[in-house]
């Protein structure tokens, strides 16, 4: 069932809801969470008593659970804190903004340790059709002033979210989430087929970000896409006859969406929601503002708290249940494909200092605050959060630095990395339709991370040597490579080699979320390959999109491929965040280059391009571009002072075709520029200039890939590989063999100029010769009429031919 907008309204008919406490119930669930302290050690308890935290319906009534250490430390007794219930009568989800007459009810609760615990009926839980009871916990303490203030406390494992990371949570019923879900199929074909209790690994991945994926930019939006593609297939349609929006996501075996978690919010009021009336502080009768969250965001500039929920931004109804649904259309396509979440736990940007207790923190880095995993409480609760969030129906996991979780060796007397957590991590059961099982894990680790030296020092196999079942993200996957750059392929040519002789719990491929933002980051005057193309966008999409690397990763790569959804559609992509309202106008500064790596005039005269900017009175891309080099300018002499910055640009205004002098216009377009940016990358907008021959090649890359398993092994001693470099030019050849005697040969030049090749000369085939070869692919464009005559490979061109076992 997919929700409409229609049904997003939740306006209800029947009585006013009075909230209750239940007795019998608390002392019940107080009884229970006695008993799983006794005789336990403290993270077994607090892993006990985080599956209680939050908020959880019954069918009679609800239980409620906060870890409040600040209680404790404050001196707050039971009897200055109360839960809030907050019952919305008559709200519309999709609409983006509405004022509410709501009614506010208070439940004491019982203080057990540094937990709060309540047992209320009367409340309503959320589901597919209506919004539930909002919830948070309300105390009342004195300040260094001797007044006493009102304090709230939220839930940092809420099921739901509706208005933001820094809004109430909805109490939300779970179960319903997964009532008559339509891959019961699905679940019942993975148990057969589960490895030790895990899922196996995908033959390949597609990775995306949900608001630039489609033109809706919701879960929603996403599902009815992957079930249009399974109603083509099955319907019988030819994948070379899809649309290009069907096309660019045929051919894999699962999907992994940037981060699904809320994010950091505007800084400078006002918040999604909020009361609007002057009346009594606890008032049952408020009136409230609701607003659907806008911001723009790649997704990990999280706040940890909720991040079992969906960031609402991403939600068109405003229900969980979209992230169900998406689940369940990638589970019953014709070749069904699994969903990755991608999870951030180890660090969070600081905003989250405003609405987590100190103890969740270890202390400040370069993203905001490191995650105080080591704490036993919040150890629990990120790991609670994984399993909640996971249990929506994902089948994999791919952890966001993990190299980030450290504690202190108290042996060594040094800083180490927590893999005893990461372990934890992998170890979490989940269970969905009545299946258990443990999903695939992928962590990005490149520990010695940060050091200067980290791309070349790092194994990338820290996680993996001690987790055999484990992925990481390989060197070329994760080392901020940029592809765009001369000489690229021959330098990290011993990147390759490890991959090919050690990558088979590598996830690999050049195009991701991070290495295209990157490419967007090389300096002007850096030495390129313009064999790519004549202009910088081109060189970027060629770099990033290139027939010779997608055949080196498919054909030849042991592991996992993965692409990026932006990448392979060739539509724009950079680091987008408009939500920072203190940093905004430097990461806009550091982000600058991105109107020149990703921007040409084709792009700027499109009638939807930068409505924002023009409406400000950017005329065209060189006005725009001399704004960003006077602010790359001002920022980098100003450092962190915005005030000076804004001084700094002032200066330079003359120059300049539109106003940004003082720190609130700098801020204005700071924001405005990134909203534009999001907008300019959405993929369905590229696609109408699409080259359908890269479409269906890419597809056909995906293809081989996906019925030779096989190739994700390591190479053997049957397989051989090699190089060969001329006038700057690097061929490269890769021959493999397959447990049945099928073999696979790559030939491709992936850099410089033209290069006559003979791809079934002797060094490549070895002892098979040349008969029974015949050509599986070529890149767009190439003609091999005969694959033992020479062929003249220009760069980015290659072969892959085959010959039965």
């Amino acid at each position: 069932m997919t929700t409409t907008r229609d049904d997003a309204r939740t306006g209800r008919d029947d009585a006013p809801l009075v909230p209750q406490a239940v007795p019998d119930r608390l002392e019940s669930l107080l009884r229970a969470v006695r008993a799983e302290r006794d005789g336990a050690d403290e993270l077994t308890a607090a892993r006990r008593h985080a599956r209680r935290l939050g908020g959880h319906w019954h069918g009679d009534h609800a239980t409620f659970g906060f870890w409040v250490p600040e209680l404790v430390r404050r001196g707050i007794g039971a009897e200055r804190v109360t839960l809030e219930l907050v019952d919305v009568p008559d709200v519309d989800l999709a609409v983006p903004e509405q004022t509410v007459a709501v009614r506010v009810a208070h439940v004491p609760v019982t203080l057990d340790g540094e937990y709060a615990w309540a047992a209320v009926a009367g409340v309503l839980p959320g589901r597919r059709e209506r919004l539930g009871s909002l919830y948070q916990l309300v105390y009342r303490a004195t300040g260094p002033d001797g007044r006493e203030r009102r304090h709230t406390a939220a839930d940092p494992l809420a099921a739901s979210l509706p208005f933001g990371g820094l809004g109430p949570a909805e109490l939300y019923d779970a179960d319903s989430l997964h009532a008559g879900r339509g891959d019961a199929a699905y679940y019942a074909e993975l148990a057969a087929s589960l490895e030790d209790g895990r899922v196996p690994p995908p033959t390949n991945v597609l990775q995306l970000h949900v608001p630039s994926a489609t033109s809706g930019g919701t879960l929603a939006d996403l599902a009815e896409r992957f079930r249009a593609l399974g109603d083509a297939l099955r319907a019988g349609t030819d994948p070379a006859d899809l649309p290009a929006h069907l096309q660019l996501l045929d051919g894999y075996d699962a999907l992994q969406p940037l981060p699904l978690e809320p994010t950091i919010e505007y800084e400078l009021g006002p918040r999604f929601v909020h009361r609007v009336d002057d009346g009594p502080e606890e008032a049952e009768e408020q009136t409230w503002r609701l607003a659907r969250p806008d911001v723009t965001n790649w997704g990990y500039d999280i706040l940890l708290h909720g991040s079992a929920a969906t960031n609402p931004r991403l939600l068109r109804t405003g229900r969980p249940d979209e992230l169900v649904d998406l689940a369940v259309a990638l589970h019953t396509l014709p070749r069904p494909m699994r969903l990755v979440l991608d999870v951030v736990y180890g660090h969070t940007d600081n905003q989250a200092l405003g609405v987590l207790d100190p103890r969740w923190f270890r202390g400040p880095n370069m993203y905001g605050q490191d995650v105080n995993q080591q704490h036993p409480v919040v150890r629990a609760c990120v790991l609670e959060m994984q399993r909640r969030k996971v249990d929506h129906g994902a089948d994999g996991v791919r952890v966001d630095g993990a190299q980030d979780f450290t504690t202190w060796d108290e042996v060594q007397r040094v800083v180490a990395h927590d893999d005893d957590f990461l372990e934890l991590m992998a170890g979490v059961p989940q269970q969905v339709c009545g299946v258990d099982y443990l999903p695939w894990f992928v962590f990005e680790d490149g520990r010695p991370w940060p050091r200067e030296d980290w791309p070349v020092a790092s194994t990338y196999r820290a996680v993996v040597d001690r987790q055999p079942h484990a992925f990481q993200w390989g060197p070329i996957t994760f080392a901020h490579n940029t592809p765009a750059l001369q000489g690229f392929w021959q330098e990290r040519w011993w990147r390759v080699e490890q991959i090919l002789t050690t990558g088979s719990h590598w996830v690999s491929g050049c195009a991701n979320h991070d290495t295209v933002r990157r490419g967007t980051q090389i300096p002007l005057e850096a030495a390129v390959n313009t064999a790519l193309g004549d202009s910088m966008p081109r060189i970027l999409a060629e770099a990033y999109d290139n027939p010779a690397a997608w055949l080196l990763t498919y054909a030849a790569f042991p592991g996992v491929p993965m692409d990026f959804l932006n990448a392979t559609a060739r539509a724009p992509w950079g680091f987008v965040r408009n939500t920072d309202d203190r940093y905004g106008v430097k990461v806009v500064a550091e982000e600058g280059l991105f109107a020149w790596w990703q921007l040409d005039e084709e792009r700027w005269q499109r009638l939807d391009a930068f409505p924002r900017l023009r409406a400000r009175g950017v005329r065209d891309l060189e006005s725009l571009r001399r704004v960003l080099a006077a602010l790359a300018i001002s920022v980098e002499a100003a450092g962190d002072d915005l005030v000076d910055a804004a001084a700094r640009m002032t200066l330079l205004q003359e120059q300049l075709d539109v106003d940004v002098s003082g720190v609130g216009a700098l801020k204005a377009f700071a924001r405005d520029y990134m909203d534009d940016v999001e907008a300019l990358c959405d993929v369905d907008a590229s696609l109408p200039v699409a080259d359908p021959v890269r479409l269906a090649f890419a597809r056909r890359v995906r293809g081989l890939r996906l019925r030779r398993p096989w190739l994700r092994d390591d190479l053997t001693d049957a397989d051989s590989w090699g190089r060969e470099e001329s006038q700057g030019a690097l061929v490269v050849h890769v021959h493999r063999q397959g447990p049945d005697g099928e073999r696979v040969l790559l030939v491709a030049n992936l850099a410089g100029t033209d290069a006559e090749v003979v791809p079934l000369a002797p060094d490549h085939v070895g002892q098979t010769g040349t008969a029974g070869w015949e050509v599986a692919l070529t890149s767009p464009g190439l003609v091999v009429a005969d694959a033992a005559q020479p062929v003249v490979l220009r760069d980015g061109a290659g072969v892959v031919l085959t010959r039965a076992g």
